[in-house]
C-alpha cells in the first residue's frame, strides 16, 4: 500500500492508513461508490486532550478539524476493497467549491448486476448434497441472498481474459435452465476435467470461473481458459490443469471477486 501523500493544503489518504491533516489524524474508515459517494472520516485530535470524531461526508462535504475546515475533494478507486480519498483544506472564510463527480472521482465503478431470488436452507442443503460437498459460507450466504446474478451490462476484472455477458451470468440453482444451473456445469465442465477441490461459478465464452474450496488460497476465485479443457481425464491432467488456473488477478474471495468486477467500457479502470 502506498504512503499517504501530503501538501500544506491538500491530503491523500489510501484505505488501511491514517494520514496527518492538519492538527490532527484522519483515517478513513468507509467509503462507497454506490449511488452516492459517500466518505466516513475518523478525525482524531492530538494532544493530551484528544478527542476523536467521525464524519459521514458526500463530494464536497466539509469537517472540523481543530480550527481548521476541510472538505472531501475526491477518490480514486483501484477496486472494491482498494482506493485513496483526497481530502483539501479551506482558507479561512473561504466558501467550498462545487465538485464535480465526472472528474473528481475516478477508477473502478461498481458493474450493475440483477439477482434471480432468494434460496431458502433446504434448497441450499439440496445443492451441496448434489455436489458432494459443502460451499465455503460466504459464498454460500451470497447464494441464498441472489441465487446467482444476472450481468446488466458485460463486465470484467481489468485484465483478466474473460467477459461476463446477460447471458453468461454468475450461476445459481436453475435446474429448468441448464446454462445457469450450478449442478448442470458441474456435470458439463467440472467432473471429468478438474478435481472436487473445484466449483464452477460461471462459464464465460473464453473458460471457466472457479471457486476454489481448498488449499492453497480456500474461497478464492480463478479462472481456467477453454482450451485447456480438451484431454483426458487422468489424475496427472486434471493435476496439470488445475495447476494452469489463474487466482491472483480474480481475487482472493468470492466477496474480492465481486468487487473487483467492473463494467467492460468503464474508463480509467487502474
Amino acid at each position: 500500500m502506498a504512503a499517504y501523500r501530503s501538501s500544506l493544503d491538500l491530503v491523500t489518504i489510501p484505505n488501511n492508513a491514517v494520514a496527518p491533516v492538519g492538527p490532527a489524524d484522519v483515517g478513513v474508515r468507509r467509503l462507497e461508490r454506490r449511488g452516492t459517494v459517500w466518505v466516513r472520516l475518523d478525525v482524531m485530535e492530538r494532544g493530551p486532550y484528544s478527542a476523536e470524531h467521525s464524519h459521514r461526508c458526500e463530494l464536497g462535504d466539509t469537517f472540523p478539524v481543530g480550527d481548521e475546515t476541510w472538505y472531501f475533494a475526491g477518490a480514486h478507486f483501484e477496486n472494491a476493497g482498494r482506493w485513496r480519498v483526497t481530502v483539501r483544506r479551506l482558507a479561512p472564510g473561504e466558501a467550498p467549491p462545487v465538485v464535480d463527480e465526472s472528474t473528481a472521482v475516478t477508477g473502478w465503478r461498481p458493474a450493475k448486476r440483477q439477482p434471480f431470488g432468494l434460496l431458502d436452507e433446504g434448497q441450499l442443503q439440496a445443492l451441496e448434497q448434489g455436489l458432494g460437498r459443502p460451499l465455503p459460507w460466504a459464498y454460500r450466504d451470497w447464494l441464498s441472498q441472489t441465487n446467482g446474478m444476472q450481468p446488466v451490462e458485460p463486465q470484467w476484472v481489468p485484465g483478466a481474459p474473460f467477459t461476463l455477458f446477460p447471458g453468461r451470468p454468475l450461476l445459481g440453482v436453475h435446474p429448468e435452465y441448464p446454462a445457469y444451473d450450478l449442478l448442470a456445469a458441474e456435470r458439463e465442465w467440472r467432473v471429468g476435467k478438474l478435481s472436487t477441490d473445484f466449483v464452477v461459478i460461471a462459464v464465460p465464452m473464453e473458460g471457466l470461473l472457479l471457486l476454489r474450496l481448498k488449499e492453497p488460497r480456500p474461497g478464492s476465485v480463478g479462472f481456467l481458459p477453454k482450451d485447456l479443457l480438451a484431454g483426458p481425464g487422468t489424475a496427472d491432467a486434471i493435476a496439470w490443469r488445475e495447476r494452469q488456473v489463474i487466482t491472483t488477478s480474480m481475487g482472493w474471495s468470492f466477496g474480492d471477486f465481486l468487487g473487483r468486477l467492473t463494467p467492460l467500457d468503464a474508463p480509467g479502470v487502474a
